[in-house]
């Protein structure tokens, strides 16, 4: 009997914190994620550049390892805003081609080819949704000399929701993954 009452309470707490509403500060307000209207989702890709070492096991089971290179990360992050909160789906695509060809025009359309694969879903925090209106501040649009995708790959993210779709550069190195610790 404690045991089932100690659950109830455990979901209640937890639908109270998660159901509660953002309070997005002035600064904050006309960012994409606070402008989400009950069942509507926002997606982010975010493209950016990191140094890795690949290990590649063949379907005989040969392990081939590459030395340190340049590879290309593109993540889909999906927000969606429901009764209970927002929730995000977070995907990875394994495609990592250094420099990036996925994203050289603000025509993005997601392409079967790029295999994103679901990786995580969870509700985010009032803090991690604050988070992420905030990333949105630090982006600046593209100037054309920056979309030169055959000397450099920068730090970029496309904001998609209903009509709206904006490329954008990441001021800095930040990374949604990392700021919402889905790795």
């Amino acid at each position: 009997m404690r045991n089932c009452l100690y659950i109830l309470v455990c979901v209640f707490i937890s639908n109270f914190i998660y159901s509660q509403k953002v309070e997005f500060p002035e600064n904050l307000r006309k960012t994409q994620v606070a402008q989400l209207l009950l069942h509507d989702s926002l997606l982010y890709y975010q493209c950016h550049v990191d140094t890795a070492i690949q290990e590649i096991t063949t379907q005989s089971g040969q392990k081939i390892k590459s030395k340190k290179r340049r590879l290309t990360i593109t993540e889909k992050f999906k927000i969606l805003l429901t009764d209970s909160g927002y929730v995000v789906y977070y995907s990875l695509s394994p495609v990592t081609n250094y420099p990036n060809k996925k994203f050289p025009y603000l025509t993005l359309k997601e392409v079967h080819s790029w295999d994103f694969q679901l990786s995580t879903i969870r509700r985010l925090t009032k803090d991690e949704v604050l988070l992420l209106a905030n990333f949105e501040k630090h982006t600046h649009s593209i100037i054309h000399y920056e979309l030169n995708i055959n000397k450099s790959c920068p730090n970029e993210v496309i904001i998609r929701r209903n009509n709206f779709i904006e490329q954008l550069i990441v001021e800095g190195d930040l990374i949604l993954s990392k700021i919402l610790n889905l790795h």
